[in-house]
């Protein structure tokens, strides 16, 4: 990884891909032909990549909460840092769907996987409560340190740990947890756990496409 100052740890299911979501599924018997459509494409073998994560990436990650992820790394300069649980079968894969929504350049590395037996021996290093997912964050952020400014989006609560780096959503990302990240990383506005942002229901995708 390049010596990047501005950091997005980026969550998927929950931030760009909604709850309910299901175009993988009532286009399952399609996909096999849509990877081979896809690696022509992009000269990338997507046949060698599941079906179903091809699918959800395809069909399932919202194109709206996509265009808010591309809105912060394009107003910012910030680079992604994977830390989903979509990380563990590699960073190459993870740049190839990213790619399909033109943001393959901007996926820079994953978080490490810190196990339970790990966790119990960070755990007088942090306070309680601290999620397992800041955990990883924080780590990488401390083995890291040419980071200036970073932000967590996710769905899970992380506020704790990160406070003034977190961006909270529910079920997908909106425009105003698309500012407050912005503002976190440009240094113009600070946040919390900006929990008073995410009250949407699951019914925002469909909403969108309305």
């Amino acid at each position: 990884m390049d010596n990047h100052e501005k950091i997005v740890f980026l969550d998927i299911d929950g931030v760009m891909q909604a709850y309910n979501s299901d175009g993988r599924f009532k286009n399952l018997k399609t996909i096999p032909e849509l990877q081979k459509e896809l690696t022509s494409k992009y000269g990338v073998d997507y046949t060698k990549y599941d079906k179903y994560d091809v699918g959800a990436v395809y069909y399932d990650w919202h194109p709206k909460a996509v265009s808010f992820i591309r809105k912060i790394l394009q107003e910012t300069g910030a680079m992604v840092v994977i830390s989903s649980d979509w990380r563990d079968e590699g960073l190459d894969r993870m740049i190839d769907f990213f790619r399909l929504h033109d943001m393959g350049e901007y996926v820079v590395d994953l978080t490490p996987r810190i196990g339970y037996e790990e966790r119990k021996l960070l755990k007088d290093k942090y306070q309680d409560g601290v999620s397992y997912r800041t955990m990883e964050i924080l780590e990488y952020v401390e083995k890291h340190p040419h980071i200036q400014r970073y932000v967590a989006i996710d769905d899970m609560d992380l506020s704790k740990g990160l406070e003034g780096h977190f961006v909270k959503t529910s079920n997908l990302i909106k425009e105003a947890e698309c500012k407050k990240a912005i503002g976190i990383l440009n240094g113009t506005e600070i946040a919390s756990d900006s929990s008073e942002l995410s009250h949407d229901t699951d019914d925002d995708a469909e909403d969108w496409d309305e």
